[in-house]
């Protein structure tokens, strides 16, 4: 453990620990003005899912995915961020809204018959059937932010692979100990539709903090449990899920947080881990990008202290007893202090002393969020069951959220004249990787890269002279 040892104690290595890196995949579903899911088809201007790094669907086709790059700044994250959530309401039809929260809305009979039948990604088509067969729609029409996070290799450099896999799966281990903590502060799926449970459990009778997070939200059987006590047995638990037949393959595998980028388990060992996924944030229905910049800044906070922080003595005892209390949480009512709050006071100030270190951005969102452990009516569930609504809330907040994507200006245009805004837009909904670079925003095909600002139209709309320039676009939507 010399290496976690060094970073508890070398400023110079928790300094850079600043410079890991986030990115963001929100899930969200498109309704009618209604509240309904929509019967329209993905926004065909976006082309093909095959190829899309920024917007991709999943389980339905209402189910939209807007992917961002991984960055070390969270403004410019949540930039980023903002500018797909723009540019995908404007590629929608103009009655279709985005439903804000992480359950979906009431849905019919003929609305899982249509969810059913209409499927337009034909390389998952089997995967979705068995999908489809073993949970059901509702709850594969569940949606959320999934944060990854990624060690910057200035920090990794020189070390082994299985000293980089031993950091990241002791930030893992951290996480897996106060996942908890974040049910309570981010929890935003206090109660769920009506025909969302055939039969509703006894324990959402009432308002909750998160059904989502909780044994009856997104998660495997309970019979398909993957331990953490240790990457070997974590590898080996989700293998053994495939090999009997329990997972369809490693990617069924539901856990709050999952090891990315290696094709195969084992490659994890002799490859090593490339980053983090995170999956525990419920949408925010108070943020018009489902997740806000101040819960970027602290979750990015959050992990770098993970890397930190030692583990316990008695690991096993403590993540099954740290399972179990993310269930208590999980299901305690909003509005209610937390059986938890002495703990997690201890847990904050310690993440508040870390945090003086940081830029006072990142101060000021640790603190903030701080303040929800006294006061739970801050708490996004709290606040969600103070309306009179929810679902009624939830339409509203659609209706406001569609009307500043339609009107404010792209976050990431600033500075940019009209045909260059036009051009960035393009260049998103037609797939180029868009690289920011000092104050020059870079479109990368595959086979040059060009600045965004020394282009002009030359008479040509935005996606014809983005064509003209890169030539496989034309490829990928033929």
């Amino acid at each position: 453990m010399i290496v976690l040892r060094n970073l508890l104690t070398d400023p110079q290595q928790q300094a850079l620990l600043q410079q890991s890196r986030l990115g963001v995949e929100v899930e969200e579903h498109r309704i009618d003005q209604a509240g309904q899911l929509s019967r329209a088809p993905h926004p065909p201007i976006l082309g093909s899912r095959q190829f899309h790094p920024y917007f991709q669907s999943d389980f339905a086709e209402t189910q939209a995915e807007l992917i961002t790059d991984p960055h070390s700044s969270m403004t410019k994250l949540s930039q980023q961020l903002a500018t797909l959530q723009m540019v995908f309401t404007q590629a929608m039809q103009p009655d279709e809204l985005i439903w804000p929260l992480s359950l979906p809305p009431a849905v019919s009979t003929a609305d899982l018959d249509f969810i059913a039948a209409h499927f337009e990604r034909p390389a998952y088509q089997s995967y979705r059937d068995y999908l489809l067969a073993k949970y059901g729609i509702p709850h594969e029409i569940t949606t959320g932010s999934h944060v990854s996070f990624s060690l910057p290799a200035a920090l990794l450099a020189g070390q082994s692979i299985a000293t980089r896999n031993q950091i990241y799966f002791h930030i893992v281990q951290n996480f897996m100990l106060t996942r908890w903590l974040l049910t309570y502060l981010f929890g935003a799926t206090p109660q769920a539709a009506a025909n969302y449970f055939a039969t509703p459990p006894a324990a959402l009778k009432q308002p909750v903090r998160s059904i989502r997070n909780s044994q009856y939200g997104f998660t495997n059987d309970a019979s398909e449990r993957v331990s953490y006590s240790s990457l070997s047995a974590h590898l080996a638990g989700i293998d053994n899920g495939v090999s009997n037949g329990d997972f369809y393959s490693a990617h069924e595998f539901y856990g709050p947080v999952r090891l990315k980028n290696q094709e195969h388990l084992a490659a994890f060992k002799t490859q090593g881990i490339d980053y983090l996924e995170f999956r525990t944030f419920d949408l925010d229905p108070f943020s018009a990008s489902a997740i806000s910049l101040t819960t970027l800044r602290f979750f990015k906070v959050f992990l770098s202290y993970l890397a930190v922080r030692p583990l316990p003595a008695d690991l096993p005892h403590a993540l099954a007893a740290a399972q179990q209390k993310n269930h208590q949480v999980a299901l305690e009512r909003p509005d209610s202090q937390c059986a938890f709050a002495t703990e997690m006071h201890d847990w904050l100030h310690q993440l508040q002393i870390f945090s003086q270190s940081w830029p006072t951005t990142y101060q000021q969102a640790v603190a903030t969020i701080a303040q929800r452990v006294d006061r739970p009516a801050l708490t996004p569930s709290a606040k969600l069951v103070a309306q009179p609504a929810v679902a009624t809330f939830a339409l509203q907040q659609a209706r406001r959220y569609h009307q500043e994507h339609q009107t404010q200006p792209l976050p990431e245009a600033a500075g940019l004249n009209h045909d260059q805004r036009q051009l960035l837009i393009a260049a998103y909904q037609r797939g180029l990787r868009i690289n920011h670079q000092a104050e020059q925003i870079q479109l990368c095909g595959q086979q040059q890269v060009i600045s965004l600002q020394q282009i002009d139209l030359n008479g040509l709309s935005a996606a014809a002279r983005l064509t003209q320039l890169f030539p496989e676009l034309q490829q990928k939507s033929s």
